[in-house]
This record gives C-alpha cells, structure tokens and sequence, in this order.
C-alpha cells in the first residue's frame, strides 16, 4: 500500500482516487475551494443556485459511456431532458444533435462527493504552495501547514498552478510551460419571474455570449428561476482584466438580445475562470515524472470536458498499477 497525495478535487483527480483506492492505496486530497469538483462546482446566492461550471456530461466513447450508466444507476447523476438550440446571426432552432446529457445530482457537484468517499482524508481550503521531494513527497500550504510524507504526487491542477510544484529537474516542466489556458466569464443570473423563451440551453456564436442554461430544467434543482450565461473564450480572453461592472453590463446585454426583455433579478453572481480550457489539449492522456513518483493530470492533458478528465484520471491511476 502506498500514501498517495492528490492536489485537486477535479474530476480527473478523483477518478484516479477511485481506481487507486481499489487498489488499496491510501489517498490524501487537498483542494484550495471549500469542497470538492474544480469545474462541476455548483453556487448558490440566496434562494438562486447554478451549476456554474461544467454543464452537463455527455460521452463520445464506449470507455466513458459505461461509468455513465454505472453512475445513472447509482442516482449519482440524471439525464437531463432537453434539447439545445444553436443560435447565431443566421439562424436559430433546436440542434440536430441526438447525444443523450447527464447532469450531476442534485447539483454538479454532488458527482464529485462521490466520487471522493474513497479518500483517506479531504483537505479543504489549503492551497498547496511547496513541494519538495527528498526520496518521498512532503507537501505546505500558503498558511505554513505541512502533511507528508507521501510515496506518490498526482497534481491535478491548471499547468500554470503545477509548474511551480515541480522540481527543479523534472522533464514535464518543458512539456508544459508553453501550454495556454483560455478564460472564461460566467454570470450567474436569478429571476422574480420565468423567462418565456422556447429554449432551456442553447449553444451561441456571433456574440460574447458561447453558452446559456436555464439552470432549473435540469432533474432535482431548486424551482426557482436560474440562469447560467457563460461567454465564449475569445471574448472572455479580450475582457480578462475588464471591471467587472463591464463584464456584467455587457454579458446582460448580449442576453437580453437573447431571451428578450428581463424580468427582475433577484440574486446574480459573476465569476472569472481564469483557466477554464486548453487552447490546445495534447491528447495525452496524463503526464509522468517516473524518477521524482510525480503525475499531472486533468482535463488540459487529454480534451476539455468531463469526459477528457475522466480519461486522464483513468491514465494516471494506470502508471502506479
């Protein structure tokens, strides 16, 4: 048995915490946020609550379409009865598509609690700074703690938060530093009242708007009515220092032209991912460091979706088999 310290409680950290730990390792997880899920996490602002990240899941190989089924059974996630609209300046209407989505119950987040009952120990609110390998892992926070020791390191965290928690001679750190992370703005908007548009989601172009969810059409959420705007990284990438008071001005605006005239807000929240997805994912799965007992994953190694992370988690439990 080995002590296994994974930093981050996405999804491809915790999927290598549920094939590690049935392999009978002890596993530690630490996560700067106050629980689990990196990009399924859930916000709630008074009686409004959004899944504010990852929108739904939905699986592009045979590989993933079985923990789905698996995970459906287990009421750890629902399918989600809807169909997007595509919306751009040429036309709009329900898209063609026929993939069956899932959502995580009874918020996104719930997924990632499961996921993580195989953990020794969850670490909340530490944000891992240092990282030193003298022949095992000893880990501290940015408020002075220290855990250790460790026998392996799983860092699934953005590859700009990795780089500084590598050693000085580890070979990933020229596999990674050049690897760019696009933004994304998401504004969180709660309503007096039920927005009359024929569409509960709809994927957009040609506005700053890449995404839209009436958040409350989704299995086991909260009746009241929620809605997720999340804008498209090239504009987010533009507006990334931007005030916020712009950013929440425009992106309502580029709804409104949307939905139509707005009915009272009744709580709203906007949130900044500063490293939502790879520009550019290098399809490999996870990364290892065999001499310092390292691996990376996440989603920025494989593809950018729940389905890439799962993938790479799986590939970061199999180099310690």
């Amino acid at each position: 048995m080995k002590k296994i310290a994974i930093v981050g409680a996405g999804v491809a950290g915790l999927t290598a915490l549920q094939a590690l730990r049935e392999q009978g390792h002890e596993i530690t997880v630490f996560d700067k946020s106050r629980g689990s899920g990196g990009r399924l996490s859930s916000k709630k602002v008074g009686d409004s609550s959004w899944d504010m990240g990852a929108q739904f899941l939905r699986a592009h190989t045979p590989q993933f379409a079985a923990p789905l089924k698996i995970w459906e059974q287990q009421g750890w996630i629902s399918e989600w009865q809807v169909t997007p609209w595509l919306i751009s300046a040429e036309e709009q209407g329900p898209s063609p598509d026929e993939a069956t989505r899932y959502v995580g119950m009874p918020r996104m987040t719930g997924l990632s609690r499961k996921l993580l009952e195989g953990a020794h120990e969850f670490v909340t609110q530490t944000r891992i700074t240092d990282a030193r390998y003298p022949g095992q892992w000893m880990l501290s926070s940015e408020d002075g703690q220290e855990f250790g020791p460790f026998d392996e390191l799983i860092l699934n965290v953005p590859p700009q938060q990795a780089l500084p928690l590598l050693p000085a001679t580890s070979a990933l750190a020229a596999q990674i530093e050049s690897l760019q992370m696009l933004p994304c703005w998401t504004l969180l908007l709660g309503f007096t009242q039920t927005l009359t548009t024929d569409f509960d989601a709809a994927f957009v172009k040609d506005s700053p708007i890449a995404w839209v969810a009436r958040n409350n059409s989704k299995h086991g959420r909260d009746s009241d009515e929620a809605w997720v705007v999340q804008a498209s990284h090239e504009w987010s990438t533009r507006m990334i220092d931007a005030p916020r008071e712009e950013v929440q001005r425009e992106l309502t605006q580029a709804f409104t032209q949307l939905a139509g005239e707005l009915p009272d807000t009744s709580n709203t929240w906007l949130h900044r991912w500063l490293y939502s997805v790879p520009a550019d994912a290098p399809k490999l799965g996870a990364l290892r460091d065999e001499p310092h007992n390292l691996t990376l994953c996440g989603d920025w190694c494989e593809s950018p979706s729940v389905e890439g992370a799962w993938i790479s988690g799986q590939k970061a439990a199999a180099f310690l088999e």
